[in-house]
């Protein structure tokens, strides 16, 4: 099935003012054509327009000497694929209730333009396209107005909430640090934004960390994503403790072990917050 056949299916489930299921008009339909269109090309600027050694960079970084940008080459190629390539696959598939996934390429392309420009960096043409695109997306997004209502779940957990807390007063920390190098001297790093995307890193952890514990639409994908980028930045950081920017082996193991329990923990919480209704006979909220 193809993105459009997909996404004009979570187009036809809305409903009427009489609650009867009805079609699409013309103007949702032109609307989803364009948000299709503008992800895709989202999506081909980022792979055409980043270096095939950086995309790679994740995986290759584990067993090639990648030199003084070691951590940052890894930790930026594992952001893209997980913060946005996969987030925009995710928006090609009914995107309506995807309000978190569309928030991604936002958070990634914005900071990371807005540093480009202040270091009179190369990369600032491709970033300010990036986030034009991203927020053209945003624009579009076939939810609506709705991408920016924050639908708080109905009672937070208590212990999802001090694992985020946990994990984000260093997170922070880390983040003030990186973007005061970034705006230091200038080097190779400066240039590159590779201090500005360690801090963009962990303020991302920080910000899905976040819409998981507190968002009840789309928790999945900000749970994972949140989890995933963190625990690749402590196992790159284990793996390279003396590569610039790394948290050192102890840092890297703690935040390694804080993404597992993160995931594990949301999941659990949110899978007994609908297997609790369902034993009681009540309406369950919904899952993702």
């Amino acid at each position: 099935m193809d993105a459009w056949s997909t996404m004009t299916e979570t187009q036809e489930q809305s409903t009427g003012d009489d609650g009867r299921a009805r079609s699409p008009s013309a103007v949702e339909q032109i609307r989803l054509g364009a948000f299709s269109t503008v992800v895709l090309g989202l999506l081909a600027l980022n792979l055409l327009m980043t270096p095939p050694a950086v995309l790679l960079a994740g995986v290759t970084g584990w067993y090639q000497d990648l030199g003084t940008h070691q951590i940052h080459d890894m930790v930026i190629a594992a952001g893209l694929w997980i913060a946005v390539v996969l987030p925009l696959l995710a928006l090609l598939y009914r995107p309506t209730n995807r309000v978190n996934a569309i928030l991604a390429p936002l958070t990634v392309a914005i900071p990371t333009a807005t540093m480009a420009f202040l270091a009179d960096s190369f990369l600032f043409p491709g970033f300010a396209t990036m986030s034009l695109l991203a927020l053209a997306a945003f624009l579009l997004h076939p939810a609506g107005r709705s991408v920016v209502r924050f639908d708080r779940v109905a009672s937070v957990d208590r212990r999802v909430t001090g694992l985020l807390v946990v994990a984000a007063v260093p997170l922070l920390v880390y983040a003030g640090l990186e973007v005061g190098k970034q705006f230091g001297p200038a080097n190779e790093h400066v240039m590159f934004v590779h201090y500005g995307g360690m801090a963009n890193a962990a303020f991302y952890v920080v910000l899905m960390g976040g819409l998981a514990v507190f968002r009840r639409r789309d928790w999945r994908f900000a749970t994972w994503s949140a989890g995933l980028i963190a625990a690749f930045v402590g196992l790159a950081s284990i793996a390279y403790p003396d590569s610039a920017s790394s948290l050192g082996p102890v840092g890297g193991g703690l935040l390694a072990l804080w993404a597992v329990a993160f995931v594990a923990v949301v999941e659990y919480v949110r899978r007994t917050s609908v297997e609790a209704p369902k034993s009681r006979g009540e309406p369950v909220p919904e899952p993702l």
